[in-house]
This record gives structure tokens, C-alpha cells and sequence, in this order.
């Protein structure tokens, strides 16, 4: 296993003002145009803009080392995580109330 991998989690809350905009697609279909704003969301994400939509989160470093490897989708949020290459992380790290207070209920 790589010690030196970088990971990143971020959670984007959804029904927020963020959340809301329209994410327009280069050659849209009329089946995209009735996704949800969550939907849209996570598609842009999958399409690789996630570093324009949040450049504070990235760096030029960090973009090319970074992978989008999962969306976990929850009721109010969309938990993306990044690295090198996909690697299994401890529970109590994590950004996602879902992942790391089940690890907290074995302490």
C-alpha cells in the first residue's frame, strides 16, 4: 500500500443557493434537462469539474494526483471523495456524519 497517497473527502450540502445553479451540459439532451439540481450536481462532479467549481479545495498539485473515485449520495448532502487510487480509510477521518458516527458508537 502507498503511504505517501493523498485523500480527500468533500461533502457539498444540497438545497443550498450553491446546489441550485444550473450545470449546463456541452451537448445537452432532452433527458438531461430533467435531472434533479442534486442529479446535475453529481454529474458535473463525474464530469470532472469538481476543481472549477471549488478551486479552493484544490490545487494544481492536488488536481492531478486526485481521482474521483465515489458520490455517496444522502438526503441533504453529496459526499465526493478523491485520491491517488482507491483506498479504504478508517471510518473515524471521515467528513460523512453517516460513516464516522457508526465507528463512534464502538468507543
Amino acid at each position: 500500500m502507498n503511504s505517501n497517497s493523498k485523500q480527500q473527502e468533500i461533502l457539498l450540502m444540497t438545497n443550498t443557493r450553491f446546489s441550485s445553479r444550473r450545470w449546463l451540459k456541452i451537448n445537452e439532451t432532452a433527458s438531461d434537462k430533467n435531472l434533479s439540481q442534486k442529479e446535475q450536481l453529481k454529474e458535473a462532479c463525474w464530469n470532472g469539474l469538481a476543481p472549477e467549481i471549488l478551486p479552493e479545495c484544490f490545487d494544481n498539485i492536488n488536481i492531478k494526483l486526485h481521482t474521483l473515485w465515489e458520490i455517496n449520495d444522502a438526503n441533504a448532502f453529496i459526499d465526493l471523495e478523491f485520491g491517488g487510487f482507491m483506498e479504504r480509510k478508517a471510518g473515524e477521518y471521515s467528513v460523512n456524519p453517516y460513516v464516522f458516527m457508526e465507528v463512534q458508537v464502538y468507543n
